[in-house]
């Protein structure tokens, strides 16, 4: 534990510098996420009052925590395999990878850096709407908090599948391309899922993304108990039980195949 720490933090100074040091960038990010919350608020007042959203509050908190939560989304869904690209691009990949390291330690922390950034920027969606607009939050920040973990656990899964193909194929991932978009389009971030056709509705509930939302949402914005939120808590458990394994072993087959063909470094 003391060795993953070490290291974790080690790969967090340097993604911390790296990002640190473009000052200009750092600052356009956290000022577009205003620029998102205020879209959002007028378009808000476009939409007015609905009954399906009423629970929630409104249109703008149930889309400021969609995005915070989507945010995590693509935090988990590309941030391994960027590091991956990352890594080949600097040469650094091979060396990386025969380092004393498990290969579990090396994906957490190539994606450390990337998870704080999400964090903190998600939590600017939020403070923004509350400060700004005076959005009221509920709930048990606890059981909010392990919501989003088990959320992230199973988008991480699939971003580890993900880096796999990059890994082998170096472009061209389909997880990328189609469970992306389709969880984007359909896991209730902009829009609430009961306005999808009941076919669409069932192919949304088979994507982690929908569960979280639902589940977060329910505590934040309605203040929903532990029992009130078993379902999507159940989902998750599984999405990440069954997803976090399979997708370590695919990764670490992954480099296996790539070491034995020699194209490791290859992008």
């Amino acid at each position: 534990m003391r060795d993953f720490i070490r290291t974790l933090r080690a790969f967090l100074v340097r993604d911390a510098l790296m990002a640190l040091s473009y000052r200009l960038e750092f600052a356009l990010q956290l000022a577009t996420v205003f620029f998102y919350v205020s879209a959002l608020y007028f378009l808000s007042q476009i939409i007015g009052d609905n009954a399906t959203l009423a629970s929630y509050g409104g249109y703008l908190p149930f889309a400021a925590i969609g995005l915070a939560v989507a945010n995590y989304f693509q935090a988990g869904f590309d941030s391994f395999s960027k590091a991956i690209h990352r890594e080949q691009l600097h040469g650094t990949l091979e060396a990386l990878l025969l380092a004393p390291l498990r290969l579990t330690t090396v994906v957490v922390a190539c994606s450390g850096w990337r998870f704080l950034w999400t964090t903190l920027v998600s939590a600017v969606y939020v403070l923004a709407a509350v400060v700004l607009y005076d959005i009221e939050l509920k709930g048990n920040p606890v059981l909010a908090f392990g919501l989003l973990v088990l959320t992230t656990l199973a988008f991480a899964s699939l971003g580890v599948l993900s880096a796999s193909f990059v890994m082998v194929w170096k472009r061209g991932d389909p997880i990328g391309m189609l469970l992306g978009g389709v969880s984007t389009l359909l896991g209730g971030v902009f829009f609430p899922v009961s306005a999808l056709p009941d076919w669409l509705q069932r192919v949304a509930y088979c994507l982690p993304i929908t569960h979280g939302l639902d589940g977060i949402r329910a505590v934040v914005l309605q203040g929903a108990s532990l029992r009130d939120v078993q379902t999507p808590l159940l989902a998750l458990a599984a999405f990440a039980a069954v997803g976090v394994p399979l997708s370590l072993v695919c990764f670490h087959r992954a480099v296996r195949r790539a070491q034995r063909e020699g194209t490791l470094l290859h992008f």
